[in-house]
């Protein structure tokens, strides 16, 4: 199924997010071109704003069982295409030792059965997937079945890899004389990378990569995430000659030895800490014409004029017990996952069982109790599906083998998750629960050696990491009230202030029942200032709503219930 066969309009598209009319409502409605219905085509979900409508094209699956498909030795290749591989500078010999064969195949793109070029995935003899391509270039691979690279036997005993955009290109390079090449089996314009999950340990085995993919803005993005979930210290980056836009056509425009040469004069990622104003002379072109940008925002007005969320930052919270530093992350990365796809890893001992967090995150989510409750809807079968299904997809819970959470325990199933699940972030709550041992120093050294390792992490990885932190035992003050705790409140060490890029107090005020988010550091001027916002708290659903505006309606589920008091 697709997306149009619900009757979605998707103006084209074929990725990202966007807004469009809903098939439910929109005929009814006075303003028939309102764009009510949210629609993520890579997760291939919708929600309307107005009706409520919503949907998955996948039912979830606990445990995923792949299709295998069956393996033909049909190797005795036409002469139009033996022809057709030769004009582009691979020869047959290459063909047969990569087992491509062709067939006829049901191509969905022209809505007929044609002959097709078959590229045969392989994982050791057994046959995994199979990608069917005509001479358009549309394509199709077997439904169900694993996504793995293309040609994965070929680097098993390599040392150093070439990973490419197309089959093509693999087998490009192969005639330039390097076998040791896979290629991605999806492309660049698809975010989904669980090619990754079963090649882990390969990869990280692997001293040099050249990421060899193709030349233009879509290479160019696939390239950085690749680099980033493998590691950009072992990664190097392939050019291409001018009018050449991946390996073939260096092949096929010039000879293996030009290819061979685009190989030998790769040049490595940028050094962590090393930068040169000819590395970043394109970044400061855009600095110069277009001025800073202001980050990711979730989408709450004044909030939003105080704070906006890139990768590469450390952001500490801190609060009272019980004034709801944790609902108040959980609302932001909620908001941050619906509104722009972010995926985090949570290390949170507090929130097991899991089953338990899940509930909280799913009723941020909907809009709607998890549990029955009299005074407030719940939310129903399919929202509680669809909420499994978002949740599976963007959040990923590290739960130690042992006891003792150690840092290094922690960061090492980081690590994993940006190659795995190219999380955007990670969420540490809190910071006393994780094993500290101060060995012969004292505690401020300590704190700041380890503020200095997630510094580095959050760096050499791209992502956000949020650090929830206790503040010291405070007393209260002559109004029976106490003070808003500082960054240099938090036990242990003034690093906490110092050594972090932003900082956000949670205070909740019980008599008046308002929670005032106090931005206490943004170390970007860009990004956001020093000020405070204040939200009310539904206990209900777990949602935060500014002071003076209606709740919001923008997640993918809406709340429709908004005569409710806060």
């Amino acid at each position: 199924m697709i997306l149009l066969d619900y009757g979605i309009n998707t103006k084209g598209k074929i990725t990202g997010q966007f807004k469009t009319t809903c098939p439910k409502c929109s005929k009814d409605r006075k303003k028939k071109s309102d764009p009510c219905l949210s629609v993520n085509a890579d997760e291939g979900i919708w929600n309307c704003h107005n009706c409520g409508w919503n949907g998955s094209l996948n039912k979830r699956k606990k445990n995923v069982e792949y299709v295998m498909p069956k393996w033909s030795n049909s190797t005795n290749l036409s002469d139009k295409l033996v022809e057709w591989f030769s004009d582009r500078g691979i020869t047959q010999k290459t063909l047969i030792r990569n087992q491509v064969t062709e067939g006829k195949a049901y191509m969905p793109q022209i809505l007929k059965e044609i002959n097709t070029i078959q590229f045969n995935y392989f994982r050791g003899d057994e046959l995994v997937n199979i990608k069917y391509r005509d001479g358009s270039k549309n394509f199709k691979m077997v439904k169900d079945a694993e996504k793995i690279f293309y040609g994965i036997n070929d680097i098993l005993e390599s040392e150093e890899i070439i990973i490419v955009e197309g089959e093509i290109d693999k087998l490009s390079f192969e005639e330039a004389g390097y076998k040791n090449c896979i290629s991605v089996p999806n492309g660049a314009g698809n975010k989904k990378m669980n090619y990754l999950d079963s090649c882990e340990d390969i990869i990280n085995n692997i001293k040099k990569v050249y990421l060899a993919t193709d030349n233009d803005e879509a290479g160019v993005e696939l390239q950085k995430e690749l680099s980033r979930r493998i590691g950009r210290d072992k990664c190097y980056m392939i050019n291409y000659p001018e009018g050449c836009k991946d390996a073939n056509d260096v092949l096929s425009k010039y000879n293996s030895i030009e290819l061979e040469k685009c190989l030998i004069d790769a040049q490595p990622y940028p050094l962590e800490g090393v930068v040169s104003i000819n590395s970043i002379s394109d970044d400061i072109d855009r600095l110069y014409i277009n001025g800073l940008n202001k980050g990711l925002t979730i989408g709450q007005g004044s909030f939003d004029e105080v704070f906006s969320f890139v990768t590469s930052q450390l952001t500490v919270i801190t609060g009272i017990p019980t004034h709801g530093k944790s609902h108040f992350l959980e609302h932001l990365c909620m908001r941050l996952s619906c509104r722009h796809g972010w995926k985090f890893g949570v290390f949170s001992p507090e929130h097991f069982p899991i089953e338990l967090h899940f509930s909280v995150l799913a009723e941020k989510f909907i809009g709607k109790c998890f549990r029955v409750n009299p005074n407030y809807p719940q939310m129903d079968s399919q929202e509680l599906e669809y909420a499994k299904e978002f949740i599976n997809e963007h959040y990923h819970w590290i739960r130690p083998d042992s006891e003792t959470f150690s840092v290094d325990s922690i960061l090492s199933a980081a690590k994993s998750l940006v190659m795995r699940h190219g999380i955007n972030a990670m969420i540490i709550d809190p910071w006393n629960k994780i094993s500290h041992d101060f060995g012969h120093g004292n505690e401020t050294t300590y704190i700041n050696n380890l503020l200095t390792r997630l510094n580095i992490f959050k760096q050499k990885y791209d992502i956000h990491i949020f650090l929830v932190a206790h503040p010291r035992k405070m007393m209260k003050n002559h109004t029976g009230m106490y003070d808003v705790p500082t960054l240099y409140d938090i036990a242990g060490s003034s690093h906490f202030y110092n050594q972090v890029d932003n900082g956000i107090t949670v205070y909740r005020d019980f008599r008046e029942n308002i929670i005032t988010i106090h931005v206490q550091k943004v170390k970007f001027r860009h990004l956001g200032k020093i000020d405070a916002v204040d939200f009310r708290y539904n206990h209900q659903n777990g949602r935060f709503t500014e002071e003076g505006h209606l709740p919001d309606n923008d997640l993918y589920c809406v709340e429709k219930n908004d005569d409710h008091e806060f």
